[in-house]
């Protein structure tokens, strides 16, 4: 019972902490032309609400902003208390609605108000000398932009894929001749081992190089002598294996395998195990 409690409290405090990093976050606003000024207190925090001077409104910056709330309250019960906001000179009258008491002051609903694309400066005005506001924005969370995992490794070209069988088991090579060479790309600071086989069609020697990031790192050339237990679908005779230990690759690098004789090759590049904590 104990254990269930204790992860139940583990999942509520990751829960709510995914929640607060998600959260809209609520910024305060300064007018540029704030006239008296009266602190209002609570239980949590104490703030300064603003009212302006007689018969003059008062400004807000909201260049890039979409909305605002203004929150206020009066000092003094009021017949119908209403706020006007100006948009070049264009007003929009609210009423104002009585939410609660707190303090003996009367505080109203929040009121929203959507500023028109474009605007940089907005007017508030109240004609009644006893309440006060204070302005607010939302900042939108600005979510964290997804880490594209890239593969380890990623097959970009090469001349068919077939499988090798030995014993019961199966793996899947990709082919590589004159025409097409087999090239693929290893990423996130990952090794890997190539294993390559040859199909043998005369008494001719196969043969490919390697190239690394477009340079030539080493040839290699496979003797004559066949394999009898690996089998590929087609192939009459399939070469003993050659394995090809690439260069280290610290970050990001394309290896190629080019055939240099009249031979299909059979390749399976296999990573090797991170060595990264």
């Amino acid at each position: 019972m104990l254990r269930k409690t204790i992860i139940i409290t583990i999942l509520i405090l990751v829960l709510g902490s995914l929640f607060a990093q998600r959260k809209p976050k609520t910024l305060p606003m300064a007018f540029d032309n704030p006239g008296n000024r009266r602190i209002l207190k609570t239980e949590t925090s104490n703030h300064y609400y603003y009212r302006s001077l007689p018969e003059r409104s008062m400004n807000l910056n909201v260049k890039g902003i979409d909305k605002i709330a203004l929150r206020s309250f009066a000092i003094e019960p009021i017949k119908k208390p209403q706020v006007i906001f100006i948009v070049n000179k264009k007003r929009t009258t609210v009423d104002l609605e009585l939410d609660h008491r707190l303090n003996g002051y009367y505080m109203y609903k929040a009121v929203d108000f959507t500023i028109p694309e474009g605007t940089e400066s907005l007017e508030i005005l109240c004609y009644h000398r006893s309440i006060y506001f204070r302005s607010f924005y939302t900042v939108a969370p600005v979510p964290k932009p997804k880490k594209i995992r890239i593969p380890n490794m990623r097959i970009l070209t090469h001349a068919g894929a077939m499988y090798v069988n030995h014993n019961a088991d199966s793996k899947e090579y990709y082919g590589f001749d004159r025409d097409q060479s087999l090239v693929f790309e290893l990423n996130n600071a990952r090794n890997a081992t190539v294993y390559v086989r040859a199909r043998l069609t005369d008494r001719s020697v196969p043969s490919f190089d390697l190239y690394h990031n477009g340079e030539k790192i080493q040839s290699y050339e496979f003797t004559l002598k066949r394999s009898t237990k690996y089998k590929v679908n087609g192939i009459r005779h399939l070469s003993v294996g050659i394995k090809v230990e690439l260069p280290q690759n610290s970050n990001s690098g394309k290896y190629e395998l080019r055939a240099s004789s009249e031979h299909l090759f059979l390749a399976r590049p296999v990573l090797l195990k991170s060595t990264s904590k």
